[in-house]
């Protein structure tokens, strides 16, 4: 396709709005918006255009011309027009002085055609290709019409997106009704003389799978529309909305809702909208032949089984053929067991069988070539594994290969695959029921993983078919936005920043401009808090976050309330019209991720207050109770908006999970309590990274401290209430350099400061060289025997060059984030940074097609990196996306090497046959990492470099820790060391 085609189309956003994507803002727009403005006007103050379209075009095309004109009226406060006239009609018209638009497909429309036969429009950008589109103004058309905007097709589908595009363009959202996104309104909508043009898609067959559907979409749809003699709400009125989306979003492929439903039967007049509108419609991974699950029970004689009814399987499976043989369609092919799992019989010789069967009948009852008939065999869970084992299938269907279901690509095609006719498709997820857990209640996508996952599928061949599982679409509207922008021009997101330039300019089409570059960043930090865990797992035990370690727990709960502030005070901020969708889309996910967190992080520090006896644990339990509360509001507050208009929509349970599948309701975890006794200790003392407190044990060690710690890095003490009265403390120092923050106070309970952090710093100018230990006196006051001693270890050590650039160690660790290597040469300049990706702070990875690399040569990484401590067995701890083995005769390995010494070969993904995922699959897409720990032996003091080779292009780098003796446990690692030069 034109590969500036994408490019062009935010231009013109970014222009109209003004967005800061500097990227996109060298074209000019299409079209303006100011009273002075030159070129064609389409509106004003009381005029709309007209929309022509010729009476032998295509009935989706005449659909769509009645959109626009609405669209047109959304804008402007006045509709246009529809008019079905040929082109005699059209110019016999003189006296007609209203603006016109020609909207109409090459070689159906008699009005397109004659301009391209009297040469006044050039359509040679669109003519024979696959859902292309250009429009421009046209100036004198015929005698009597100064100029008109003529919107050509190649095909239908390629006319509706021009029109539907025009309409974007002028200030319509996609999402004006799922989202709630409001016009933008224009006085006045001048065309100019730039040329338009958009196609051929990246994909041949884009769109999404409405799926697990229930209770949220369900609930919803039977509200608002009528049920089928089925009990199904999902009628014609409901997919006309779903239809328009996909089709305003450039796509072109629907699978229905399943789980309950029929969509052939539900409503009768499903397929035929569904050709009418231009929507090709597929069925799910295991509904081979048009066929919906659910028909199974009602209308299949015997079994779902090949091997004891075949014959009552093929008269099933023909039925959907016959019946959908008028209507577009894309054949799933192959089987599965009953109701979504593995069959207990088939076999890969059986399987083969089946498909054999199912071209054959597709040939005889279709009367086409297979070449001609869309076909696609999912490769889910246990089908690859046939695959595998070799089987002899027609390449007119599309291997359409899977994700896990959480967002990692198994397979990329591979030897011969990449060549077969019917191409390669991607399945992939953002809404999954299944094991570890289900997913489905809100947003937990971060675009930046993918981003990097669908490029690998492009890259790798991967061309013919994309559908993204959305479950109720609502929710999910900005990954699925994504997805389908990446769908229709991949070309346009080459760049490793290109997501982020992508998301300003779609939030400005959103939520208008001032709140783009905010609304970006908030979204992107969002990606990367639940890149680190999706909500259903936080109910795991232990909790994930570490409520000792690197103050994980507190500090991730930390970010997420600074989002929370962000996203409210951008939401303040708008009109009361936009803040509609800025709370769907933005604030409604922070705010609702942030509650979730706040109960699972509370509970677990409750836990643990509570095992120190504080008599604050029972505050952290009641403001668990009360976020339990709110997210019960915030819930009824959505239900509540615009009079109710998505009552029911996220009534998915999501709190409380304790398997694989979701609680029947939400569930307060189990709180920590304190009952206060006059036999307890009133003074309590905690210090950071330990377990142990006073009185339990006299005497607490702090993690050391040094000049070379990571700046977010901070030690203190707590000193707090463990039974109700009143004490005053006071912290003393044997060493003069120790600053302490806080260092007298009264605490009191109930109902007065009962916790006292004391912040500890040092004057380094006076310590000693070498490592020494202070100690910190806590006196309670009121009872001055009472004293608990903190001992703190200071490692005054310095690097003693100013030749040095890289990591230095402190507290017996150094931790790099992945992108912080060594500049070229000493690392390769092949790898690529992915800013935002994962958990921490990005990806390291090299590009998509590069070949795969033997061990400790190809591009490397060079990590610099200083220890003071001499190891006698350090190890070495990398940390990766959890990518899967997309290659399967290429596993994810990677090399490393300390100071040139031996070389190190790591695979920290296991192989299996296909059919299932490998072992520790489930930990790392929980954890959202693989954690590859190797030994390095001994390592003595100084200067040091780690050499690292990724050996292939399906896996990220994110973080890597040389452990000299102190690492501890925790979900991301340790926070990085400081950088020298960095």
């Amino acid at each position: 396709m034109a590969p500036y085609s994408r490019l062009i189309k935010f231009i013109a956003v970014a222009v109209v709005l003004g967005t800061p994507a500097a990227a996109y803002a060298k074209q000019p727009s299409p079209f303006t918006f100011s009273a002075g403005d030159t070129g064609l006007q389409l509106g004003g103050p009381g005029l709309a255009p007209e929309i022509r379209v010729a009476p032998n075009d295509l009935p989706g095309v005449k659909r769509v011309a009645n959109d626009l004109a609405a669209d047109f009226g959304k804008v402007l406060g006045v509709n246009g027009t529809t008019v079905v006239a040929d082109w005699n009609t059209t110019v016999s018209q003189r006296g007609n002085s209203r603006p016109l638009v020609l909207l109409g497909t090459l070689g159906r429309s008699s009005l397109i055609d004659a301009l391209v036969t009297l040469k006044r429009l050039d359509t040679t950008a669109v003519a024979n290709k696959w859902e292309t589109f250009s429009y421009q103004v046209v100036h004198s058309p015929w005698d009597g019409r100064d100029a008109v905007l003529a919107i050509a097709g190649s095909d239908m589908r390629g006319t509706i997106f021009g029109a539907y595009d025009v309409a974007e363009q002028i200030g319509v959202s996609p999402w004006h009704y799922w989202a709630d996104v409001p016009p933008t309104k224009r006085q006045y909508i001048w065309a100019g003389d730039n040329v338009h043009t958009e196609g051929p898609p990246s994909v041949k067959y884009r769109g999404i799978f409405l799926n697990d559907e229930s209770p949220g979409l369900t609930g919803w749809a039977g509200n608002k529309f009528k049920k089928s003699q089925y009990g199904s709400p999902f009628i014609t009125d409901f997919y006309k909305l779903i239809f328009e989306l996909v089709l305003r979003l450039k796509g072109n492929y629907v699978w229905p809702a399943m789980w309950s439903s029929m969509f052939y039967l539900d409503d009768p007049n499903n397929g035929p909208t569904a050709t009418e509108y231009g929507i090709f419609m597929g069925t799910s991974h295991h509904e081979p032949m048009a066929r919906a699950d659910k028909e199974q029970g009602r209308f299949l004689n015997g079994s779902w089984d090949w091997a004891s009814n075949k014959a009552g399987v093929q008269a099933f499976m023909e039925e959907g053929v016959r019946r959908s043989k008028n209507w577009s369609t894309v054949y799933t092919l192959g089987m599965r067991g009953s109701g979504d799992a593995a069959s207990p019989t088939l076999t890969s010789s059986a399987l083969q069988e089946v498909i054999q069967w199912q071209q054959s009948t597709l040939k005889r009852i279709l009367g086409r070539p297979l070449s001609e008939i869309p076909q696609a065999w999912v490769m889910y869970k246990e089908v690859p594994g046939y695959w595998q084992k070799g089987m002899n299938v027609s390449e007119d269907v599309t291997l359409l290969w899977s994700d896990d279901n959480r967002g990692n690509i198994r397979r990329i095609p591979i030897g011969t695959e990449g060549a077969r006719s019917g191409g390669s498709g991607m399945y992939y997820h953002f809404d999954y029921v299944g094991s570890p857990r289900n997913y489905k209640w809100i947003n937990t996508i971060q675009l930046q993983k993918t981003w990097e996952q669908i490029t690998l599928a492009y890259d790798s061949g991967i061309r013919n078919i994309w559908i993204a599982n959305v479950g109720d679409l609502k929710a999910l509207e900005l990954p699925t936005a994504h997805f389908m922008a990446l769908a229709w021009d991949r070309t346009s997101f080459t760049d490793v920043r290109s997501t982020r330039d992508w998301l300003e300019v779609w939030s400005a089409r959103q939520f208008g401009e001032p709140a783009a570059e905010p609304a970006a960043s908030i979204m992107t930090t969002y990606g990367k808090l639940t890149a680190r865990m999706k909500y259903e797992d936080l109910s795991m035990t232990p909790f994930a976050f570490s409520t000792i370690n690197y103050d994980e727990a507190e500090n991730n709960l930390n970010e997420w309330t600074d989002l929370l502030n962000q996203a409210q005070a951008v939401y303040d901020g708008l009109s009361a019209e936009l803040r509609t969708p800025f709370l769907e889309m933005v604030l409604h996910p922070v705010m609702a991720g942030r509650g979730v967190y706040e109960i699972y992080t509370k509970t677990a520090l409750g836990s643990k207050y509570a095992n120190e006896h504080r008599t604050s644990a029972n505050r952290l339990a009641r403001e668990v109770q009360a976020a339990f509360a709110a997210d019960a509001d915030l819930t009824k507050r959505y239900h509540s908006l615009l009079n109710g208009k998505w009552d029911r929509i996220l009534a998915q349970t999501h709190i409380g999970y304790n398997n694989w599948q979701e609680p029947s309701a939400n569930s307060l975890p189990k709180l920590s309590w304190v009952t206060t006794s006059a036999k307890n200790a009133l003074m309590g003392v905690s210090v950071q990274g330990s377990s142990a407190f006073f009185p339990d044990t006299a005497k607490l060690t702090l993690p050391a401290i040094s000049p070379y710690m990571s700046p977010s890095d901070q030690r203190w003490l707590e000193v707090y209430t463990r039974d109700n009265g009143t004490f005053t403390y006071k912290i003393t120092s044997n060493g003069s350099y120790v600053r302490v923050t806080d260092a007298e106070r009264t605490l009191s309970a109930p109902g007065g400061l009962s916790d006292s952090r004391s912040l500890i710093t040092i004057d380094w100018a006076p310590v000693p060289p070498g490592l020494s230990v202070a100690a910190l006196t806590i006196t309670n006051l009121n009872a001055t025997s009472i004293t608990a001693t903190v001992l703190l270890p200071i490692e005054n050590y310095r690097v003693p060059t100013t030749n040095f650039t890289g990591h230095v160690e402190a507290s017996s660790v150094v931790a790099i984030e992945a992108e912080h290597f060594a500049p070229s040469p000493a690392s390769s300049p092949e790898y690529m940074v992915i800013p935002d990706y994962s958990r921490t702070l990005s990806g390291v990875k090299l590009p998509p097609q590069t070949a795969p690399q033997p061990p400790g040569a190809g591009p490397v990484l060079v990590y610099p990196f200083w220890t003071f401590t001499n190891a006698s067995a350090a190890s070495f701890t990398v940390y990766l996306s959890p990518s899967e083995n997309a290659n399967p005769n290429s596993p994810n390995r990677y090399s490393f090497s300390v100071d040139g010494g031996s070389l190190a070969t790591v695979q920290p993904v296991p192989l299996t046959d296909g059919s299932t995922e490998p072992s520790g699959w489930s930990q790392a897409v929980i954890q959202g990492a693989y954690v590859a720990k190797s030994s390095l032996g001994r390592l003595g003091a100084g200067k040091h470099e780690l050499r690292l080779w990724l050996l292939e292009p399906t896996m990220v780098l994110t973080k890597v820790v040389v452990d000299v003796g102190g690492l501890k446990a925790s979900l991301m690692g340790p926070p990085e060391s400081f950088r020298i030069g960095g």
